[in-house]
């Protein structure tokens, strides 16, 4: 894949004394270092009635002196897209990303530049809702109105492309490009909100089948039993659920073979099997899910790591199992991130 480098609106207007210049000097050194096979720079054009001038009042970025791009990104960049929004991801940047990736999209691309709460907000969003991932360069990003804009910012990214998809480090080399894009792929995108959304639309889809659920958990404790019942309406698809932390409990309520724990082990596929089977059964449902892992710190070996979580799913009769390598992310990390997948795999069985 190539390394392209977008590089959002690093132009004289958004310049703040004493307030950018660090992320404009950090931009700068990026570029001298010409580790990065297509620099595409956006340029904002402003207009009467833009939105900076309505929401900001920066009725002063108007003229061509104001809007001109600045430092090495004047002259370093390959290509200039022009925008007239908070988004950089036009047509325009889309076929020069074709162009600049051989005649495809690129997997990942890396942002820098500024204002961090909303054009680079805007821009790598689009990206990530376009099917690209944008690897945000945080410590090369910066805003016009400070630092608590900045760090809103961020916030708001950490939410919508997940903290995988920025990256704090300092860059020096290629290879620290091709370590940032190896942990934005290999580390999972966490975030509770699309997790209640997905519950509710499980709760939507199973009431429209007249469906109920039931879970038997262990990593997990209960949390995609307590997703659920978050949803008002959850009474409608469901009665009860099992925490079964220990072997036994998995034997003695869900009707697990200790023949397969002691075959396979207890963080395996057949054992979620029989988990989602067994939870099926003994709640009288439709929809049965079993999920066993580890979540860590500790309890990892050589074949088994931490963060390896093994799903069962039971659906109206269809079964089938999963396992997943989340890494060791945290264990409350893996724990959510288990139940979001969880979620993820009923919505597209359930639909």
């Amino acid at each position: 894949m190539k390394h392209i480098l977008l590089v959002i609106d690093v132009q004289r207007g958004f310049m703040v004394d004493g307030v950018t210049d660090r992320a404009k000097t950090m931009i700068d050194d990026l570029l001298k270092l010409e580790i990065f096979d297509s620099v595409i720079s956006t340029v904002y054009q402003n207009y009467p009635g833009s939105p900076l001038i309505q929401f900001m009042g920066w009725e002063h970025l108007l003229t061509e002196e104001s809007q001109a791009v600045i430092g090495e990104a004047a002259h370093r960049s390959h290509h200039f897209v022009t925008k007239q929004g908070y988004s950089g991801c036009t047509p325009e940047l889309m076929e020069l990303l074709k162009q600049e990736n051989d005649g495809t999209l690129p997997e990942a691309v890396f942002v820098v530049g500024f204002d961090t709460e909303c054009c680079v907000l805007m821009t790598a969003t689009d990206l990530f809702e376009a099917g690209i991932r944008p690897i945000v360069l945080t410590q090369y990003c910066g805003a016009s109105g400070g630092a608590d804009a900045h760090h809103a910012g961020l916030r708001a990214l950490k939410s919508l492309i997940g903290s995988n998809n920025m990256c704090a480090d300092t860059i020096r080399t290629r290879e620290d490009l091709l370590q940032a894009q190896l942990a934005s792929e290999n580390t999972l995108h966490i975030s509770s909100v699309p997790s209640y959304q997905k519950a509710v639309a499980i709760v939507e889809q199973l009431m429209e089948k007249k469906w109920h659920i039931s879970f038997a958990e262990s990593c997990t404790g209960g949390m995609a039993a307590a997703g659920i019942v978050d949803v008002a309406s959850a009474s409608a698809v469901f009665n009860e659920s099992f925490v079964t932390y220990a072997n036994s409990a998995k034997v003695d309520y869900l009707g697990v073979s200790p023949d397969t724990i002691a075959q396979y082990g207890v963080v395996s596929e057949p054992v979620a099997l029989e988990m989602a089977q067994g939870v099926a059964k003994a709640a009288k449902v439709e929809v049965g899910v079993g999920i066993s892992g580890i979540a860590g710190p500790s309890g990892g070996t050589a074949t088994k790591p931490v963060g390896m979580v093994c799903f069962g799913f039971w659906i109206n009769g269809e079964h089938f199992a999963k396992t997943v390598h989340f890494g060791n992310i945290g264990r409350n990390n893996v724990r959510q991130a288990s139940v979001d997948f969880v979620y993820t795999t009923l919505l597209e069985h359930l639909n």
